[in-house]
This record gives C-alpha cells, sequence and structure tokens, in this order.
C-alpha cells in the first residue's frame, strides 16, 4: 500500500501502514526514568559536536576526552535501561570487543594504542544505550538533530572550496575536494552519507530539513569519495520510495549543487560560482514545499521519472569526464591493494590474537613503503586482534541484526544508515574516528523497537 505525502507529513493520529507494519494510535509514551536518560543522551550530542569540529576526535587527546565522558555517560545510562535480551548482547559484545583491544593494547606495551579506535566503540555503545531509551518524539527530534548537524558540516566544507580554505577543502590529484571539519574527504563523506540518510525520515515540509537533505546530499558529491557513495547506493534500498518523492527537490538540488563543486575543483584560486549555486540551491531547497510537487508527479509515470534521472545522471558524467576519470584512476587504488595485502600478511603472522593494535603496515608501492591503516575495518580488526577480535565483531553484528527493526520512516532510515555504516567500514578507516562512532551508535539505537 502507498502512503500518501500528507500521511508522512502530518502527526500520527490514525493508524498509518509502513514497511513493518502499522503505527500506534498515540505512540508509547517514555518508561520512568526516560527525562534522565534523554538528558544523557544531549551530553552525547554535544560530545559528538564537539569531537566533531575537533577533527572528528582522531587525535590522542581528544579521543581520551570521548573515551572518559562516554564510559562515565555509559555508567549512567546502564543504570537506568532496562535493555532486551538482544540489546543487552550488543552491549556485552561490543564491550568485551573495546577490552580485548585494550589487552592487545598493554600487550605490545603501548596503552595509548586504544585509542582512537578504543572510543569509537565506547561512544557506539553508550550512544546506542542511550538512544534505544529515547521515545516517539525524542527519537524523531534526534533524527532532525542528526541531519542539521551534517548540513553545518557540509556548509563548512562547502565555504573551504569557495575560498580554497585548507583544510576544511583539500587538494588531492589536482582536485579540490570538501573535507570540513573532519579534514579528512573521506571521512567527512561518510559522515554526510549517514545525515543525509537520517535526513530522508525527517519532515519535509519543515525547510530547514529540505536544506539539510540539500547540502548533504550536495557535500557527500563535493567529497569525491568513492567509498561513502558506493555505501550510500547499497543503503538507499532500504529507505521508502516515497521519501525520494518528497525530497525530490532537495535531491536535485543537491546533486546541481555537487556537481558544480566537482566541476570546479581543478581551479586553482576561489570560485564564485560555486558561491552563486550554493545561495540558489539552498535558496530553492528552502522556497519550494513538497505539497507543490505532490499533484504534479501524482499522475506522471514511474517510468517517465527514472528515464529522466538516468539522462540526468548520464549528462552530468558526460560534463565531469575529467574529474571523474582522474578518481577513478587515482593512484590510491593500488595502494588499497597493497595494504590490505600487508594486512592480510600481519594477520597470518598471529591469527588468534592479532599483532596488536594499529601496527605500522610495511610494503612497497609507488606513492611510499608504509601504512597506519589498512583501509579495511574487517581486515584492520583481523589483523590486529585475531580471530578472537572477529568473534566479538560477528556476535556485535549478529546481535544488531536482530534488535533492529522497520517498523515506521525513521527506523527504515536509520536501518539503511546501518547499513551505509557497515558498507563503508569495508573501504576506509571511518570507524576510528569517534565522532562517527558516537554517530553510528546513536543511528543503531534508532532502530530498536521503543521501550514501554
Amino acid at each position: 500500500m502507498v502512503v500518501t505525502a500528507e500521511a508522512e507529513c502530518s502527526e500520527v493520529r490514525a493508524p498509518v501502514p509502513t514497511p513493518g507494519g502499522v503505527l500506534p494510535i498515540n505512540p508509547p509514551s517514555a518508561p520512568h526514568g526516560m527525562p534522565k536518560v534523554w538528558l544523557l543522551a544531549a551530553v552525547l550530542a554535544g560530545l559528538t559536536l564537539v569531537e566533531g569540529f575537533h577533527e572528528g576526535g582522531f587525535w590522542r587527546p581528544d579521543a581520551l576526552v570521548a573515551t572518559c565522558v562516554s564510559g562515565g555517560v555509559l555508567a549512567l545510562a546502564l543504570a537506568l535501561v532496562r535493555l532486551d535480551a538482544w540489546s543487552r548482547i550488543v552491549v556485552a559484545s561490543f564491550m568485551c570487543l573495546a577490552a580485548w583491544w585494550l589487552v592487545r593494547s598493554l600487550g605490545t606495551h603501548s596503552a595509548s594504542s586504544f585509542l582512537p579506535f578504543g572510543a569509537s566503540m565506547l561512544g557506539f555503545v553508550t550512544a546506542f544505550v542511550c538512544v534505544s531509551a529515547l521515545g516517539f518524539h525524542q527519537r524523531q527530534l534526534a533524527a532532525q538533530a542528526i541531519a542539521g548537524a551534517g548540513a553545518i558540516a557540509a556548509l563548512v566544507g562547502f565555504v573551504g572550496l569557495i575560498w580554497r580554505w585548507y583544510p576544511m577543502a583539500m587538494p588531492s590529484q589536482g582536485l579540490w575536494r570538501l573535507s570540513s571539519t573532519l579534514t579528512y574527504a573521506d571521512a567527512i563523506g561518510a559522515l554526510l552519507a549517514l545525515c543525509l540518510l537520517l535526513a530522508l525520515a525527517t519532515r519535509p515540509e519543515f525547510w530547514a530539513m529540505r536544506v539539510a537533505v540539500c547540502l548533504c546530499a550536495g557535500g557527500l558529491i563535493a567529497t569525491q569519495s568513492r567509498g561513502p557513495i558506493l555505501a550510500l547506493v547499497c543503503a538507499t534500498l532500504f529507505v521508502p520510495l516515497g521519501r525520494y518523492r518528497l525530497f525530490l527537490v532537495p535531491l536535485a538540488t543537491g546533486v546541481a549543487l555537487g556537481a558544480t563543486a566537482v566541476a570546479s575543483s581543478g581551479a586553482v584560486g576561489g570560485v564564485p560560482l560555486l558561491c552563486v549555486v550554493l545561495v540558489a540551491c539552498v535558496g530553492i531547497a528552502m522556497f519550494v514545499r513538497p505539497v507543490f510537487l505532490s499533484g504534479v508527479l501524482r499522475w506522471r509515470r514511474p517510468i517517465v521519472v527514472v528515464s529522466v534521472v538516468i539522462c540526468a545522471l548520464v549528462v552530468t558524467a558526460v560534463l565531469l569526464r575529467h574529474q571523474i576519470e582522474l578518481r577513478v584512476l587515482a593512484p590510491s587504488n593500488g595502494d588499497r591493494a597493497v595494504e590490505w595485502s600487508a594486512g592480510f600478511r600481519q594477520f597470518s603472522a598471529s591469527p588468534w590474537v592479532g599483532v596488536g593494535p594499529d601496527r605500522i603496515l610495511q610494503f612497497r608501492a609507488p606513492d611510499g613503503t608504509y601504512a597506519h591503516f589498512v583501509h579495511n575495518e574487517y581486515l584492520q580488526l583481523a589483523a590486529d586482534c585475531g580471530l578472537i577480535g572477529v568473534g566479538f565483531l560477528v556476535v556485535a553484528g549478529v546481535s544488531l541484526f536482530r534488535v533492529a527493526r522497520r517498523t515506521d520512516v525513521l527506523s527504515s532510515c536509520a536501518v539503511a544508515a546501518l547499513v551505509c555504516l557497515a558498507v563503508v567500514g569495508g573501504v576506509d578507516f571511518d570507524w576510528h574516528i569517534p565522532a562517527i562512532g558516537l554517530l553510528g551508535g546513536a543511528i543503531a539505537g534508532l532502530t530498536t523497537r521503543r521501550l514501554t
């Protein structure tokens, strides 16, 4: 059954068909103690913002702050929240994985190597516990906050691109790429992909959310990051189709904004044209409401819409052929294969307990002879923590699969974001960034059944 735009945009007053069933007439009220958990979630939101604007909390002093705050919040949250059996397994498996990561750090006589990945894991499980306890309206607010944070990060990155402001934008292969406050294009690409998927679950009649979709989509393209874009494509299958129609204009303007950023990425000086396009796209997304388009698009056949989208993508690919070739044929493609081979050799050297966290990879490649990360979190974990660590990760993944539910639009988009996060882990080391770990845990919490 198709959910109309009006049904998705309005308050829930009657049963509404959703991908996983029917929404209750009255959202369940929060149980006793939930206001305190809401305050803990607000503390984590502030921590995520602070770490996000300090290069994601990647460096050890910032990661240590994230570890201390997350640990304290987790202790309070576990005392207030009554989790179901599978959620307790999620918490236990991540805690065991973090503990084993610490043990392997101490085993290599470098306790500081617990950071930043240990902080990211601890932030994930803390955010998961706190967000799982939120009520219906609080979860909606959390999704809007995540979308808004992504929009701000994208806007900062666009300012960097317009004025060639390093490190908010960085040159690579002769192209300026959006890197924002995380100062790493692939990482901010992953963050914007997650924020975009959550933004699609918000209310499209709210102008700020339409602007958030536009900026997150445009910013993701402007990063020119192949991994996050691939992860987003995989995740789009889990988003209800009606959300694309409701956010058609913001998505289209976002693509236009991102394409303009890519087309001008080879320029050496400032790009005033990008500033003009940015203002125009944001203005269109702000003032064109979905109600206006619902009547126009209702009678259009889906095949016509799909054909138009395909033609637009083909034209864009032709216009951006040079930039696309530079990214597709980038030397980092060969480096990834060499790094993965070196990571596998580390795993083979100590398959049960691993060689220890974040050991330097030695190899021979055209661009260098060593690397700090494998650019594949699954292989990184296997090399550093062995099969014991992989076992904890498998248990965590299975338990997350069991607690995830697609009961409404928000949980469906959150499941999509969780899939996106899982795919991103296979192509880069974004899980090492505590800000993304905190965001990932919040997304995982949004997929759970609300406590009653």
